[in-house]
């Protein structure tokens, strides 16, 4: 019997061997599950969620109230822990005709930032709440003696800081929480001048990026680092070649040792991006912007027709050999930096307005400041400044009803940078057909060092994209998303709302408004939901 057993497994060695090897792959391919579900009646009446990442305590859930004391509009945050269950809730008022601008999230802290002057001064109110008691610590009336258009702000140490915009010239404002004082940071007020970033490090530093426009035919990029009093620390400025513009920016948040600024470029007149670049922050060197081009990538075009995209291949690099610039351009805005051991990644997006009013040319503070001096961006709109945390229903001037789709976003790309800035890959997934309102982030990732799982959401289904470096496998899959209750089933989704944030780690979290129809409870059959779900990477 033992020599039968044994003459088995030599007869059939190699298909078990292969059932092995499919075992084994299909065991490394990330899948997603998900494991939670919130859930919450929404009357057509209710004001839509804002939710805001609290990392790895949880969410919070930011809305206004049908509720008035006065002049005075009920806010309400709800924060849920990372399991989705509620733990806390805060409730204040502030006067309606107060817009917020936008939030800031620090350990233990939430800050909630309105505008509270008229176009001729704008002033602020700061709102802190401590997240893990659920309760509001205190108010803080922010009053520049200047006319201040923010475009920028940000928590660095124990004080905010402003970006904007005084007179067409950038300024960056401290407002310090336990003394209540405001302080000018010195070395701006630059006619010509762009601030284009403004973010907190991790050592209680923060970084500004400008575009030095004085000179047209030498334009710079200017670095600077400070203290969270304002004291400069470094100072880096680097020359832009003539045939590039750079676009959007954003600079590392010293997680690695290195400085690193990454962004868009192109055309001076165009609002189009003919590609990325990296630039490594070294003021005692005489360091080059590095440029990429869109035609370059070996899977940014990804989304458009194959041929076409072989033709844009081909002809880019054959306008690069013969020294030209390449033609092709595209709507590009890149989201964020992450930072890891082996160096950076950024993400950002391709989208096409939908119609002929460009999102670029909206501003939250009214027609009197809706003029762009600069080439791409309208310095005085946050909403298109990454890291700016703007509160969305106020993209429209105030007005929170949205009814038209302005912005088609096309696909979302993942570029690994070294420590250099030499970029090492790129990485996309299409995109369905997402239109949405305004120009906001679509899809998001999770890199773990060997995979990259890309994911987003269209209407009622969650869309996944996983590909795996250590032996180039791709898998995609296409989920429902899920119901706690089997009897339940999905409507219809609001379209516009919605959508899908990484959260911590390997989790994502995705949410919406659902009309939901339970096939057994005769007396509430049909009901509308907000939803957040959890999904988990593995």
């Amino acid at each position: 019997m033992r020599n039968l057993f044994l003459y088995i497994i030599r007869r059939n060695a190699g298909i078990l061997c292969a059932l092995l090897f499919v075992f084994v792959s299909f065991s490394l391919k990330a899948q997603i599950f998900q494991t939670q579900r919130y859930e919450k009646k929404h009357k057509g009446s209710d004001e839509y969620y804002h939710l805001i990442s609290l990392k790895e305590t949880g969410l919070a859930l930011l809305r206004e109230r049908d509720k008035y004391e006065g002049n005075k509009r009920l806010w309400e945050i709800t924060i849920l822990d990372t399991a989705l269950h509620e733990k806390k809730s805060v409730e204040y008022y502030i006067e309606e005709r107060f817009p917020m601008v936008g939030y800031e999230v620090a350990p233990q802290r939430l800050y909630m930032l309105y505008r509270t002057g008229e176009n001729s001064r704008n002033s602020f109110r700061l709102i802190e709440i401590d997240t893990d008691n659920g309760v509001e610590i205190s108010r803080h009336e922010i009053k520049p003696e200047v006319d201040f258009k923010i475009t920028h702000f940000i928590k660095v140490g124990l004080s905010v800081a402003l970006g904007g915009y005084v007179s067409d010239e950038p300024a960056i404002l401290l407002y310090h929480l336990n003394d209540k004082n405001i302080k000018v940071v010195p070395g701006f007020f630059q006619k010509d001048n762009q601030l284009v970033d403004l973010r907190a490090n991790q050592n209680q530093t923060f970084n500004t990026v400008l575009i030095d426009r004085i000179s047209r035919a030498e334009q710079k990029v200017v670095f600077k680092t400070f203290d969270e009093s304002g004291k400069l620390l470094l100072d880096d400025v680097v020359a832009i070649d003539n045939n590039h513009s750079l676009q959007a920016n954003i600079s590392s948040t010293l997680q690695r040792e290195e400085l690193m600024v990454f962004g868009t470029w192109g055309d001076r007149q165009g609002k189009q991006s003919s590609g990325f670049f990296s630039l490594p922050v070294d003021p005692f060197s005489d360091q080059k912007i590095k440029y990429f081009h869109l035609g370059s990538l070996e899977h940014f075009l990804d989304y458009l027709n194959p041929k076409k995209a072989q033709r844009i291949k081909e002809n880019t690099k054959n306008d690069v050999e013969a020294g030209k610039k390449p033609s092709y351009a595209a709507y590009v805005m890149p989201y964020k930096i992450e930072e890891h051991k082996d160096g950076y990644l950024l993400l950002a997006e391709v989208y096409n307005p939908v119609n002929n009013s460009n999102p670029y040319y909206s501003t939250p503070f009214g027609n009197s400041y809706n003029t762009n001096p600069f080439y791409y961006y309208n310095p005085f709109w946050p909403a298109y400044f990454p890291g700016m945390r703007t509160y969305r229903p106020y993209y429209f001037n105030n007005n929170n009803v949205k009814n038209s789709n302005e912005v088609k976003t096309l696909s979302s790309v993942v570029l690994a940078f070294d420590g250099k800035g030499d970029l090492i890959w790129d990485q996309s997934i299409k995109l369905d057909d997402i239109e949405k309102p305004s120009l906001e982030q679509v899809a998001d990732y999770y890199y773990d060092g060997s995979a990259l799982s890309l994911v987003y959401k269209k209407e009622s289904e969650l869309k996944f994209k996983s590909v795996n470096f250590s032996d180039g496998s791709v898998s995609e899959a296409v989920e429902k998303i899920k119901l706690n209750d089997p009897l339940d089933e999905i409507r219809s989704e609001k379209e516009s709302e919605g959508g899908l944030m990484h959260w911590v780690n390997n989790t994502f979290f995705i949410w919406g408004y659902q009309t939901i129809r339970n096939q057994s409870n005769k007396d509430d059959r049909v009901r509308d939901v907000f939803y957040i779900n959890k999904v988990v990477v593995r």
